[in-house]
């Protein structure tokens, strides 16, 4: 094994007409039509450099051919078979139809079956005779027979086996695009790369990627993308090659310098200072209907005092679940509106900004407020200045998406930028938002449970408030372990609650089941509920797959009280606020990080009544597994259980590369890589101190990133 080549190898940066070539639409490559380029872009992939971002999930092992006959249940594994017959067959006694082909080695048949297909396609692959080359996981169907369910198959021609040697080596497995297969997008993602890769900008400076033996990006993509057989396949599916190293430090990287960048222009800015008002908190104390803990006290006096400095407030606002930020936020929010400025607070999805704007009108005559909701629904699509006026005026408080970005979008006097950040650390959004006004304060507020030094290193130069403890009356989430032979206990506490007329969560690592092992999928396990619970009670379902509008739109359903039991995948993980929902029940918890649990549950409890969380466990969990989850089970203290979680977690745990932007971090990579995040963090400080205006010719990459891969100016010369 050969170890990568570093920054010595190193191209010069390529031309900026090349460069922008990376920015074509999709649509400009060969086999990607208008429909296929539309599903894409549901997925977030718009242009060239978006699809060689876009990393695989894991790989899969197809470098020999093994014995069908002699499998694990649920063993993933390559084989191949001479075909006996292919046919369409009717199932389940109605009007559904499978295809069926059934290969045989030796004296053992394999059955191959397909529920969604296309029938042309599994035709030609069912001459008589024919030798198929096949990967999937076995199982056992009715009668003991083998069966294969939606198997990738190759067509190998001819009767004679293959080898037991390399055949496809290791191959790239990508996140569901709805119309693309894994196969064409593994081909479309070889062409992409044999074409454009070369013309990559590396962002890295020669000299860092020297100290830390990192390849250049564009050895880092191909790898990647196209594996080579020669690295231990566990340390492939663990992510831990120096060339997925590489692309997440370039995120770690890039994210350090823009808040350089940032930190340099906010010194050099003016903000207007505004009073606060004498008596603040005696006013608070009359316009909520609760009272402020000691925490969130002090940290309206941290925010106060930076609001009064002519030098932009730049605080980062960290607090648990239900630990009442949005309250602090409504103080700073109070003292703009009071001083004749405009506040604007952005959410990352339209069902968070309408709960906000729910609560922000409940209170708006109180706090001399008009409130007003900007979403992709009602954005602003015209031209001209901000749109929000009142026959009284400009509306204060601006609440809304990512539609607060939009160039059309303009603020008359924006004085405060209030930004949720819901588990993604993303700089380019702050950026966009800062500039619609003229050095306005910033304050980011984020639930996640991170210790001050990893806090202090992902919020750049911030200053920091924490609010450490809870309101009064708070009642942690009941959490509770339980194994799949305790189901009928599951069940009728769900039950219970439904004829009750609280509402339900069920949460799945996945969308779709069949994926071995007994993995539970929220489609089958939505399905299942369906029958057993309607009528009366109404089942829904969301995840990652849908359409942002049908995810917003089945969170509203379930919000208004339209749906009783929501299944789904970790979407339900951000912010969603229902207080009438008391019960979740998550399948696999041992899939998800314990910090993602502590967030997952936070979901439910959060109205008068108390939540209760069930964990489902397989009876044959290692012990090893069920003492970290023991720990969700017995503590609510949000940055406990994700201090005891970088503990107990290794790197056999990972859950691979996040498909995060590359002007944001996820939660996971953070807390899991914080070593290689404070590297990347100093490495930033070092090219920038020696060089503040990237004018060197050696860092003109990084700068052309910064630039281009941000989508916004950074103010350099």
């Amino acid at each position: 094994m050969s170890p990568p080549r570093t920054g010595r190898t190193l191209k010069a940066a390529p031309s900026l007409k090349s460069f922008q070539r990376l920015f074509y639409p999709l649509s400009s490559l060969k086999g990607i039509g208008a429909k296929r380029a539309e599903s894409l872009a549901r997925k977030g992939l718009h242009s060239i450099i978006d699809l060689l971002l876009f990393l695989p999930l894991r790989y899969e092992d197809r470098r020999g051919v093994s014995s069908w006959a002699h499998a694990g249940e649920g063993v993933p594994l390559q084989v191949s078979g001479q075909v006996l017959f292919g046919k369409e067959e009717r199932y389940d006694r109605g009007r559904k139809r499978l295809f069926r082909i059934r290969i045989r080695e030796g004296d053992e048949t394999l059955d191959l079956l397909w529920f969604h297909y296309r029938k042309g396609f599994l035709a030609s692959l069912s001459t008589p005779g024919t030798r198929l080359l096949v990967y999937g996981r076995i199982k056992r169907g009715k009668g003991g027979r083998y069966q294969m369910i939606h198997p990738d198959v190759t067509l190998l021609g001819g009767t004679r086996r293959p080898s037991s040697g390399p055949l496809k080596g290791y191959v790239p497995v990508y996140s569901s695009v709805k119309g693309v297969s894994n196969r064409l997008l593994g081909t479309i993602m070889e062409r992409t790369l044999e074409d454009y890769a070369e013309e990559l900008v590396d962002p890295v400076p020669g000299e860092v990627l020297l100290d830390l033996n990192l390849p250049g990006l564009a050895e880092a993509l191909k790898f990647v993308h196209r594996p080579s057989s020669d690295w231990p396949f566990e340390t492939l599916n663990r992510f831990q090659t120096p060339f997925h190293r590489r692309l997440l430090f370039d995120r770690f990287f890039l994210v350090a310098a823009a808040l350089q960048f940032l930190k340099r222009d906010r010194e050099k800015k003016c903000a207007p200072a505004l009073s606060v008002p004498p008596g603040l908190m005696d006013r608070l104390r009359d316009i909520f209907p609760f009272t402020l803990t000691p925490a969130q006290q002090r940290s309206i006096r941290d925010i106060s005092a930076d609001l009064a400095r002519l030098v932009p407030m730049n605080r980062l606002l960290l607090g648990d679940v239900g630990c009442g930020k949005t309250a602090v936020a409504a103080a700073a929010v109070h003292i703009a509106a009071l001083n004749g400025k405009q506040a604007a607070l952005m959410v990352p999805t339209r069902i968070l900004a309408e709960q906000h704007m729910e609560f922000f009108s409940g209170i708006a005559r109180e706090m001399r407020l008009r409130p007003l909701l900007v979403t992709g629904e009602n954005g602003g699509g015209g031209r001209g200045r901000f749109p929000g006026t009142t026959a009284g005026g400009t509306a204060d408080l601006v609440i809304g998406t990512h539609a607060l970005l939009r160039e059309s979008l303009e603020f008359p006097d924006l004085g405060l930028v209030i930004i949720d950040e819901q588990h993604r650390f993303g700089v380019r959004e702050r950026a966009a938002l800062l500039r619609k006004g003229k050095s306005p304060h910033q304050l980011v507020m984020s639930a996640t449970p991170i210790p001050r030094t990893l806090a202090m290193t992902l919020y750049g130069d911030m200053d920091i408030s924490i609010i450490d403890t809870r309101p009064p009356g708070y009642r942690p989430v009941k959490t509770r372990i339980v194994t799949e032979n305790e189901k009928r206990i599951v069940f009728d506490a769900v039950r219970e609650a439904l004829k009750k007329g609280r509402q339900c969560f069920v949460v799945c690592p996945a969308i779709e089941g069949p994926e071995g092992n007994g993995l539970k999928g929220a489609q089958d396990m939505a399905e299942r509920l369906l029958r057993l619970l309607h009528p009366p009670f109404r089942v829904g379902l969301i995840h990652g797959r849908m359409a942002q509008g049908e995810r917003e739109s089945v969170m509203e359903d379930f919000r208004k009280g339209r749906i009783d039991l929501l299944v789904g995948t970790t979407v339900l993980e951000v912010g969603i606020h229902v207080p009438n929902a008391t019960v979740m029940v998550i399948e696999h918890p041992e899939r998800f990080g314990l910090a993602q649990l502590h967030q997952l549950r936070g979901r439910v409890g959060r109205g008068k009544e108390e939540g209760t969380c069930f964990l489902v466990v397989s009876r044959n969990l290692p012990e090893s597994v069920l003492s970290r989850l023991k720990i969700i089970e017995q503590s609510s203290d949000g940055f406990y259980i994700a201090r005891k979680d970088m503990e107990l977690r290794g790197p056999g745990n990972l859950t691979g590369l996040q498909q995060a932007g590359i002007g944001e971090l996820d939660l996971e990579e953070v807390l899991r890589e914080q070593d290689l995040l404070f590297r990347a963090r100093e490495a930033a400080r070092r090219v920038l101190d020696r060089d503040p205006d990237l004018s060197l010719p050696e860092h003109a990459a990084l700068k052309a990133a910064l630039d281009s891969l941000f989508r916004y100016p950074m103010d350099v010369p």
